[in-house]
């Protein structure tokens, strides 16, 4: 906390505050880090990381490796609302080539097999900076099934040792929206699931 004077020297405000966990703020002066810092070590704990503030647009791609270095699929998207938290409520499928070639670089690379999700910023020059890669399938993954590739198919295959072809073609334009829906029942019903696991 002591050092928040000297973030000036590193970096140019606006600069995002963020947990080890969860939770990143934008901080546009010391004050502001320093009320974000507070929060996020009573929430999570130290240490809380500084990081540049990216100015672009976000995007992510949801992948699938095979293991051997070739990716069966790729569906890169924009998010087009996110929540406080960050996630995507929702989003558009992109027919962005250089995405998706960082895609497949990455699987030539490091020849992970299952699935991925990149989290990147596209700056308004073109240039593409990592969030965080999630070694998961992320919440958005039926955007991905609904544009024409399977992907959890793909996955449950693989698992079962079965030869999966890269799927090359998708719709791009596609787009997802997330929504909550109110399930109502009886409180009895309730009960019954909540102490024997089923009704």
């Amino acid at each position: 906390m002591n050092d928040i004077p000297e973030l000036r020297e590193e970096f140019e405000y606006p600069l995002l505050v963020k947990g080890k966990f969860y939770d990143a703020y934008i901080a546009y002066n010391p004050d502001q880090v320093n009320n974000h810092f507070n929060k996020i070590i009573a929430k999570w704990g130290l240490p809380v990381i500084i990081q540049e503030f990216i100015r672009g647009t976000e995007v992510n791609v949801v992948a699938l490796g095979d293991g051997t270095g070739e990716t069966i699929a790729a569906v890169p998207m924009r998010k087009q609302y996110i929540t406080d938290k960050g996630k995507a409520w929702s989003g558009i499928t992109l027919g962005d080539k250089k995405l998706l070639q960082i895609t497949r670089d990455l699987f030539r690379q490091n020849k992970w097999k299952g699935g991925m999700e990149l989290e990147m910023i596209k700056t308004n020059q073109g240039t593409y900076y990592l969030i965080e890669i999630n070694p998961r399938i992320p919440a958005w993954v039926y955007l991905a099934v609904g544009a024409g590739q399977n992907i959890p198919e793909a996955l449950v295959r693989l698992a079962m040792g079965e030869k999966v072809e890269p799927m090359t073609a998708y719709e791009v334009g596609k787009m997802f929206i997330r929504y909550s829906y109110d399930l109502i029942g009886n409180i009895s019903d309730f009960e019954k699931l909540s102490i024997s696991g089923e009704l």
